[in-house]
């Protein structure tokens, strides 16, 4: 027997996280690459940006043409490179700020793995050519069903929601956290095994 599905949030019913979405607006473009593994990962936050953030862009593949969209402003790809702007330093710095703030017309963001976001970018080299956003003072995770090579780390909509608030400062967080919050608790709660089986359905 089939398992019913959410229409909605494409979760498993007994799943659904409609409850706690309160979609907004995307305060600028952005475009997410997912690595197709973390495409397949239960616990992949990418699909409740979608919910969050309904038109933010998203692709699944592991190597890509550069987008026609890149001709359509000035791009940045949020990654923490040498050369990466500190998106919590400059903001302490008022005039360098709003110039810098100016010059941001969309943003790349790479969703896998630390492994698997280097090879994004070795596999992608336009992906060097754009200037790169990073940040040093994003506040604790509440993403504790998953950690990083050196322990917790930020999750993809926790970055987001950390850059966005710099970016656009009348965009409101809250939502993308508490839908987040949810989702962990769903996992915390649930048999491992049958959390773990409770990954959106993928759109045809």
């Amino acid at each position: 027997m089939s398992r019913a599905y959410c229409c909605a949030c494409q979760l498993p019913q007994v799943a659904c996280l409609c409850a706690h979405v309160y979609p907004q607006p995307c305060p600028l473009p952005v475009l997410i690459i997912q690595h197709p593994l973390e495409a397949k990962h239960a616990k992949s936050t990418v699909p409740l940006l979608r919910l969050a953030l309904p038109d933010l862009d998203i692709v699944v593949a592991e190597q890509l043409s550069a987008p026609k969209i890149l001709a359509t402003g000035q791009w940045w790809l949020l990654y923490p490179d040498a050369h990466a702007l500190d998106l919590d330093t400059l903001a302490q710095d008022a005039k360098a700020w709003q110039h810098t703030r100016a010059t941001i017309g969309g943003l790349i963001i790479l969703d896998g793995t630390w492994r698997k976001t280097r090879l994004l970018l070795h596999l992608n080299p336009w992906l060097r050519h754009l200037p790169t956003l990073s940040f040093s003072q994003a506040p604790s995770s509440g993403y504790a069903i998953r950690k990083g090579p050196g322990g917790q780390a930020l999750s993809t909509l926790e970055s987001v929601a950390h850059v966005l608030q710099h970016l656009a400062p009348g965009f409101c967080a809250a939502p993308l956290h508490d839908l987040l919050a949810a989702r962990v608790a769903q996992f915390k709660t649930r048999a491992p095994s049958s959390a773990c089986s409770d990954q959106p359905r993928r759109k045809s």
